[in-house]
């Protein structure tokens, strides 16, 4: 493409870490029936080695009319943490060490999506307590290298499981955190996803137990305006809200004032 300035925006995709991964011993996987090779524990059988990510970052980085490739999407970030992937190997450092010095342009993404042990559960997520060890270990590594970035995380609101009090207790945990939150959206059913199983059926077919669904206008717009506790236009609603559930513990956490 001849006004191609050599800023290649994202190698991979929000999944871009995963490249190649596959069963080390294929004839396990065969008779496998586990739903989920990273659910709810990283399975032993799994290869999570990202060198073969880290050659092909090599290869397009060497391309002549290559200055930068930054990794725009974001990286599964609970594949690269010991305590939720023991056994992976020095690479998983060494990968996050690269990311971070050279594929990162002051901003890297990631998506806990929420915060409630329960919700994530649905969504067959790592526990929010990840974020904060992900967090620390991208601050030390940039600092180390003189790098003033940040993390963007990614959270999303009416999620099949997700209550009006959990998106509220979802607030209060990322205010905590220091989050004033940008990347968010309302949940969209996809074709072809568990998620979409539960938003039409109500119904979660991993246990076939029973799940909140938010379906209504109202119910959605009441789910979202909790990312958003800081503007002016929100504050009332939040508060005559929280009151109505009996939660004026998050009142004060979100508005300091009942």
């Amino acid at each position: 493409m001849p006004d191609f300035k050599g800023q290649l925006t994202d190698l991979g995709g929000p999944s871009a870490n995963m490249y190649r991964m596959q069963g080390i011993d294929l004839s396990i996987c065969d008779r496998c029936k586990r739903p989920s090779c990273i659910y709810p524990r990283i399975c032993y059988n799994l290869n999570t080695s990202h060198r073969s990510l880290m050659k092909l970052y090599d290869k397009v980085e060497a391309l002549p009319e290559i200055k930068k490739v930054a990794i725009g999407s974001g990286i599964r970030y609970d594949l690269l943490m010991k305590e939720r992937n023991p056994k992976g190997g020095d690479d998983l450092h060494e990968y996050l060490e690269r990311v971070i010095k050279k594929n990162v342009s002051g901003r890297l993404k990631i998506a806990p999506e929420h915060t409630s042990e329960k919700v994530l559960k649905v969504m067959r997520k790592p526990s929010f307590n990840l974020y904060h060890s992900f967090k620390k270990k991208f601050m030390d590594i940039s600092a180390k290298a003189g790098l003033k970035q940040q993390i963007i995380p990614y959270f999303i609101s009416s999620h099949p499981g997700s209550t009006e009090e959990e998106m509220a207790q979802l607030a209060a945990d990322t205010k905590d955190a220091g989050l004033q939150l940008e990347q968010v959206q309302t949940f969209t059913p996809t074709p072809m996803t568990n998620a979409t199983v539960m938003f039409y059926s109500g119904v979660n077919p991993y246990d076939l137990k029973p799940v909140f669904v938010a379906r209504t206008k109202e119910q959605k717009e009441k789910q979202h305006m909790y990312f958003f506790w800081y503007k002016s236009e929100f504050k009332s609603r939040i508060k005559n809200n929280l009151i109505k559930l009996g939660r004026v513990d998050l009142v004060k956490k979100l508005l300091g004032k009942v």
